[in-house]
């Protein structure tokens, strides 16, 4: 038993020893800086053009990667014909990297211009095209009103929206000039005080918070979290590329309206609401999706060892929580209160439930349809309806889950929920016993579910009057989750094109002799979520691995591949990124 134990920690400290240290999960290659001008940039394996490594289209954006070249400075990245910020180029180890974002679903075109002698050098240039596709703005998120934040519905950033940028090192002193309640303009510092100046803030226009990297917690928060309180101006939060993480704190949304929370990791919160994100009272109309979610501090409870929630919602209504995705958590999302009175509204769809206990979610008093996820090894229990709320749960994937339709009065709830299911696949599942749910034979049909307690609510057939939605088959959707559930694809799975056409000639970058890693599973020479992606594929069934990649994944070095290694594989990531 000792030396078992002595295997795992060896084999954890040697993962965590050769990662670099500031990188987030998911990361491309760890640490980055941006463009100011002045001397040239670091230069590795510089080239005498703009050559691409990859090009990617993803979720209403775009992005190129490219080696760097001689002599330059910086450059200037141009979409379409225009120029994008700055603050979306940077620079990682080894490579460029420029990301576009607000973009139209449809084929782009980038151009990478060097700046070299201050001046743009043209004949060094390049293009690049990419195809984005649309956001799936679907669910109780988008009826009698929006959740798209700062953006129209067609992807692109609203006329007059105000666009912040936040970085671990301009968190507290990044200024922009907003309209106060009276409509002055003022300057305001700190990004916590940048939301907070839109507190019941009728003259406020849209604003699009952009954070970049690993951010560790603002100077100025509430309770450990970052606040949006009372925010109606049409608020977007969210992530560049595919590193940005919120390291530390939670995001906390209250009383507020037309909120969208995109492409950010969770992790390491210690908040005292203890939530990754929560809406804790009073919201309409938010979405929450493509995001990544990692278990938090442990609580105080014995249930809390991995933290609290990561996305719970409390007297909310008209809220979409689509194409997340929950890694190992405890507790993933409390939907509801026993004391609200108020119906509730929500829907879940494409999200990816990955290895967690419960929660998935527990709800109270709402109404929550539930389409196209994937909930994969499940301890506890899949679905929770308790305390008079309504569930439909439609063509969601099922496989090793415990209880997946747990209809019952859990814990100290007075009443049980009830749950109509169809189209739902159980796969190798453990159903459980008698719960207040039916599996119907027809879409349309109307059931009668009581409840399991006297005096309480049976199902009311709200599913029959729903909005318009695009509905997958189980094994339909379980592909689509696992392909773009969370944030945006690293180069490691989101099939980009290596060698553009533009460019046949191109030679690999040169790089150093690599560094072997334990939990490197896609051989690109770091650790990190996409590792994760591919061994929990191949856990699944849909990946294969090479005799190399298996030595890698075994985590614990005991010769077998199995989900203790999975586990171990992402606590390398998340202690690795909290020190």
């Amino acid at each position: 038993m000792k030396n078992t134990m002595m295997k795992k920690r060896i084999a954890s400290l040697a993962a965590a020893a050769v990662m670099t240290a500031s990188c987030a999960a998911g990361t491309l290659s760890g640490t980055f800086s941006f463009l100011t001008g002045g001397a040239p940039i670091t230069a590795f394996a510089a080239e005498s053009a703009v050559k691409f490594i990859s090009t990617v289209g993803y979720g209403e954006g775009m992005y190129a990667m490219w080696s760097s070249v001689s002599g330059a400075s910086g450059y200037n990245v141009y979409v379409d014909g225009t120029q994008i910020d700055s603050m979306l180029i940077r620079q990682y180890s080894g490579y460029m990297r420029a990301d576009a974002v607000g973009l139209k679903a449809g084929s782009h075109t980038m151009k990478v211009v060097p700046v070299v002698g201050g001046k743009e050098d043209a004949s060094k240039a390049a293009e690049t095209k990419a195809t984005a596709y649309a956001h799936d703005r679907s669910g109780f998120g988008f009826v009698n009103g929006d959740s798209s934040g700062a953006y129209n519905k067609d992807g692109t950033l609203k006329t007059g929206a105000t666009v912040v940028y936040v970085t671990n090192d301009n968190k507290d002193k990044v200024s922009v000039s907003l309209p106060d309640k009276k409509g002055a303009a003022t300057t305001v510092t700190g990004v916590q005080n940048i939301l907070t100046n839109l507190k019941s803030n009728s003259k406020a226009g849209p604003v699009c918070i952009r954070f970049i990297g690993n951010i560790t917690d603002p100077s100025t928060l509430t309770n450990g979290d970052l606040y949006v309180d009372t925010v109606t101006c049409g608020v977007t939060i969210e992530g560049i590329g595919a590193d940005a993480t919120l390291n530390g704190f939670g995001l906390s949304i209250k009383k507020s309206s037309n909120v969208e929370v995109r492409n950010l990791g969770f992790m390491n919160c210690n908040s005292s609401e203890g939530d990754d994100c929560s809406l804790p009272a009073g919201n309409d109309h938010i979405w929450v999706h493509n995001c990544d979610f990692f278990y938090g501090d442990a609580g105080s409870d014995a249930d809390q060892v991995k933290g609290d929630g990561a996305l719970d919602t409390k007297t909310s209504t008209y809220v979409t929580h689509s194409y997340n995705h929950f890694w190992d958590n405890g507790k993933c999302n409390l939907q509801g209160m026993k004391s609200e009175s108020t119906e509730t509204y929500i829907t879940y769809h494409h999200n990816w439930f990955n290895n967690t206990q419960s929660r998935n979610p527990r709800a109270r008093n709402a109404h929550i349809h539930s389409y196209n996820n994937l909930f994969s090894t499940n301890s506890e229990y899949g679905i929770c309806a308790s305390y008079n709320s309504k569930i439909f749960s439609e063509c969601n994937y099922f496989e090793k889950a415990v209880n997946p339709l747990y209809a019952i009065n859990i814990g100290k709830d007075k009443f049980s929920g009830t749950i109509k299911s169809f189209g739902d696949k159980f796969d190798n599942c453990d159903m459980g016993g008698e719960y207040a749910y039916k599996i119907a034979e027809s879409r349309n049909e109307s059931v009668t579910i009581p409840n399991l307690v006297e005096g309480g609510d049976g199902y009311d057939n709200f599913d029959l009057e729903l909005y318009s939605y695009d509905i997958q088959s189980p094994d339909e959707a379980r592909a689509s989750v696992m392909e773009l559930a969370g944030r945006m694809k690293t180069t490691a799975n989101s099939g980009e094109v290596k060698i553009p056409e533009q460019n046949p000639d191109v030679e690999p970058v040169p790089q150093d002799d690599p560094v072997i890693l334990m939990g490197d599973i896609n051989d690109d020479g770091t650790l990190g979520v996409a590792d994760a992606v591919v061994f929990s594929k191949w856990l699944l069934g849909s990946a294969n691995m090479t005799e190399e990649q298996g030595k890698r994944a075994d985590m614990i070095t005991d010769g077998e591949l199995n989900v203790f290694d999975l586990t171990a594989l992402k606590k390398c990531i998340i202690d690795t990124l909290s020190k």
